[in-house]
């Protein structure tokens, strides 16, 4: 039965973060129902062991739990909306439970204190439910913003160090360039290929890209111009994961393939550390655009990142691609990239 959910994304970025929400929504439910978004905090009306998947999969998602109240943000209204009646329904008795909050754009209220006072008022309520710290069996979580509290029942957190062992300096072989995991991911994830589709990185470098579709359960292909940085990527793609690295030493526009693949998911070379055989960026990009509508199924998607002062959108367009999503990114502090999503 669908119920409503919160998500709780990460603060890397406006747009982003929502926007990777949504398409994995559209693969894994696509009769979900947007309910509304405050700044980070998202309402979907949708399946709990699909909110649950979201948190898995997404790069920028925190956490999903059942909504269970929605208040002003002010300590009184915050524990007159608790209804315990509504949890006794929701946690068997004789279950133990811990009370977390969290504070999001500089949200005051004594976090301590409600997660002390929230707590004491469900277990005054039901006395068969005992309090845990270090493991509960149930999380009753709060999330508040200046102006609105929400509380839930905790369904899935993302670990803290989930992309540790992943980021592009602790990789067995590495490049400066590289792309770091949770953006590679938010990728795949922007191109919207059905679960278990056939994905293609070109321009596949250190193989960042690559990993975290596999990861995905993706069916995953890499060409890479330079034999060294393919090798690289070999050693990466073994050691993420092993037997499932189809990596070639190729030319991104001269593709081989016709037809096959669901999506396309790349980072072009650009920078002062790269360099481009015979050719300009751009010119690069309107062959691989020509070249790209050849290896794509009917419908397919290319999902890339560029340089803001590029104008790919028409490069795109004059190739018969239709513009679906754009973001732009800060990479950091002097480094702004466009991440578009062609049909």
């Amino acid at each position: 039965m669908d119920e409503k959910h919160l998500f709780l994304l990460s603060g890397f970025d406006v747009e982003l973060p929502f926007g990777e929400v949504k398409a994995v929504l559209s693969l894994l439910h696509p009769n979900h129902r947007i309910i509304k978004r405050e700044g980070r905090v998202l309402i979907v009306e949708t399946l709990s062991n699909v909110a649950e998947e979201v948190v898995e999969r997404t790069a920028y998602t925190k956490l999903s739990a059942r909504l269970l109240f929605e208040t002003m943000t002010d300590e009184r209204d915050i524990l007159s909306s608790v209804d315990a009646s509504v949890i006794r329904d929701l946690i068997p008795p004789n279950s133990t439970i811990v009370v977390r909050g969290l504070t999001i754009n500089g949200a005051s209220v004594r976090k301590t204190n409600l997660e002390r006072e929230i707590g004491s008022l469900i277990i005054d309520s039901i006395p068969s439910l005992k309090v845990n710290l270090r493991k509960p069996d149930y999380t009753i979580v709060f999330i508040s913003s200046p102006e609105k509290t929400y509380i839930g029942l905790l369904e899935k957190a993302k670990p803290s160090r989930y992309f540790y062992y992943r980021v592009a300096k602790r990789r067995p072989f590495i490049l400066p360039s590289a792309m770091q995991p949770d953006l590679s991911r938010c990728l795949v994830n922007l191109s919207r290929t059905k679960i278990g589709g056939r994905i293609l990185d070109p321009f596949a470098g250190t193989g960042g890209i690559m990993i975290e579709a596999v990861l995905l359960g993706y069916e995953v292909y890499g060409i890479e111009l330079k034999k060294w940085i393919a090798m690289g990527a070999l050693r990466n793609l073994r050691y993420y994961t092993p037997s499932l690295e189809n990596i070639l030493v190729g030319d991104a526009r001269k593709l081989m393939f016709r037809k096959c693949f669901n999506s396309i998911v790349t980072d072009p070379p650009y920078g002062r550390s790269t360099t481009i055989p015979d050719y300009s960026l751009i010119n690069l990009l309107e062959i691989f655009f020509s070249e790209s509508r050849e290896c794509l199924e009917d419908d397919g998607t290319v999902t890339l990142v560029t340089p803001q002062e590029i104008n790919i959108e028409d490069i795109a367009s004059y190739m018969g691609y239709t513009l679906q999503e754009s973001y732009k990114v800060r990479i950091h502090r002097s480094l702004i990239r466009k991440i578009m999503v062609f049909r």
